[in-house]
């Protein structure tokens, strides 16, 4: 007798990584970015340390691979995290990135931000990757650079400048910085400073901004290679030294700077951007713009400024106005917004409880022009800390969301908040600098901080979205 061949087509479900090809990610899936899936691993969890805290997070503009700055405080130095073939890393526990030691001694890394870029020079100059990152060096309270290119593709030795020093060594340059290739690949800076006991005046804090100078020529700035940059002031107030700190730097598609901080002195939000002259900021080529001042608000913030014509310029930023802290959206309007600025509708995010120590809150906008969101949740008081993203409803094809309030003018909740890692009791400030990107094909990344009490040591974690495809197997 003979029998039947039967042949069943399984549709199987593969995860497909994040740093895949941009074109040929398109190709694979229609669905919303949104909904493709996360996965979460720990990236660097070096025993009887501490690395992952003033974490920052940058896509490569090409590969789409993920590029990490962060700090170990158990080894004071600054540590870079990159995305690799699996198997071909070095991290400890995870072999499908690469760590590297890019400055130790005198307690460098605080306050670190990433930038990744490709040049393309043309002629007989090939392409290259260049990283930058701007940091905090504790020892001598000054704001430093790193960077490295990779024109053969290798990776040639860390290039480290002082930007900006002072000779008080009671002053302080380079807390909160905030860094951004412009369109002609170089780094932009901004950051805060305390300035103490100047001649017939007081002590100042304000902020400040630091640009690459090629030729040399470079003036305002005062560390070892102050030659290389133009620094300036934004916007300084004199005696209050906390004036002007949470520094987030954004660039337009046209290289104008949109610079976000904190007022300490009046608990509110500060949008400057630069006019050249005329401006209401101390600094006058500056005009400062009060977003928020709906009570104490405006710490954690991070910016996002307009990439095309049909992008707005927009902020994610902290609410510590009752114990029941929130994370707060402000997005730019025509006219008539119902912020303090009426240039600007304000709406809350999400509850976040009352998180101790950093609170990681950071802000990044996809490729369909939705926020995404990332920050550490702290409520309810009895329950761990958790990462969670908030996306508009309309980022995932639903009507209404589940989390924040009714924006101005609309019906419907606008937030759908989701918790991608959900930690545990024995984790202290899980998602503390919580840092997001998105990478050219769509997807998401966010690194972030995690103290483990119970064995007493902290890792750096990555949440990441990836491309689920399916592909068919034969049964016979």
């Amino acid at each position: 007798m003979k029998i039947k061949r039967v042949v069943f087509l399984v549709i199987v479900s593969v995860f497909v990584a994040g740093s895949i090809n941009v074109n040929a990610a398109s190709t694979i899936t229609g669905n919303l970015p949104a909904k493709e899936p996360w996965s979460i691993e720990v990236v660097d969890s070096t025993p009887n340390a501490f690395p992952g805290t003033h974490v920052s997070i940058a896509h490569h503009p090409v590969s789409g691979r993920a590029y990490i700055s962060y700090y170990d405080s158990e080894y004071d130095e600054l540590v870079m995290a990159r995305e690799v073939a699996p198997g071909t890393g070095d991290c400890y526990g995870n072999d499908s990135w690469d760590c590297t030691i890019i400055s130790y001694g005198g307690d460098p890394g605080r306050y670190s931000s990433i930038d990744v870029d490709y040049v393309v020079p043309g002629g007989p100059i090939m392409p290259y990757t260049k990283v930058g990152i701007s940091y905090y060096s504790a020892s001598e309270k000054a704001l430093m650079y790193a960077e490295t290119v990779n024109p053969a593709g290798g990776w040639t030795e860390w290039t480290i400048q002082e930007v900006d020093d002072s000779s008080n060594a009671n002053n302080v340059r380079g807390t909160y910085s905030s860094l951004k290739f412009n369109s002609d690949h170089k780094p932009v800076i901004a950051y805060h400073y305390e300035t103490y006991d100047l001649p017939g005046m007081g002590d100042f804090g304000g902020v400040k901004i630091a640009s690459y100078n090629s030729s040399g020529t470079g003036t305002g700035c005062f560390g070892n290679d102050a030659s290389n940059w133009d620094c300036d002031y934004v916007s300084s107030m004199e005696d209050h030294v906390d004036y002007g700190s949470h520094v987030s730097l954004d660039l337009t598609n046209d290289d104008t700077v949109h610079i976000a901080f904190y007022d300490s002195y009046n608990s509110k939000l500060i949008w400057a951007s630069y006019w050249g002259f005329g401006g209401s900021c101390s600094n006058s080529e500056w005009d400062c713009v009060t977003v928020d001042n709906a009570g104490d608000v405006g710490q954690y913030v991070s910016i996002h400024a307009p990439k095309n014509s049909s992008d707005k310029l927009r902020f994610a930023y902290f609410d510590n106005t009752t114990s029941q802290g929130k994370v707060k959206y402000a997005v730019n309007v025509t006219s008539g917004g119902n912020c303090t600025s009426a240039a600007f509708n304000c709406f809350d995010v999400d509850e976040i409880g009352d998180p101790g120590g950093h609170i990681g809150l950071s802000l990044a906008v996809d490729k369909q022009g939705y926020p995404i969101i990332a920050y550490m949740d702290a409520s309810p008081s009895t329950s761990a800390t958790k990462l969670k993203i908030a996306r508009p409803a309309l980022a995932y094809g639903n009507s209404a969301g589940n989390c924040g309030e009714v924006p101005p003018g609309d019906l419907f909740l606008y937030w759908q908040c989701e918790i991608l890692d959900p930690g545990y009791q024995d984790i202290v400030n899980e998602a503390a600098y919580a840092a997001v990107s998105v990478n050219p094909a769509g997807l998401a990344a966010v690194a972030y901080f995690e103290f483990d009490s119970y064995n007493n040591v902290g890792h750096l974690k990555v949440a990441q979205q990836h491309f689920a495809t399916y592909l068919p197997v034969l049964l016979k």
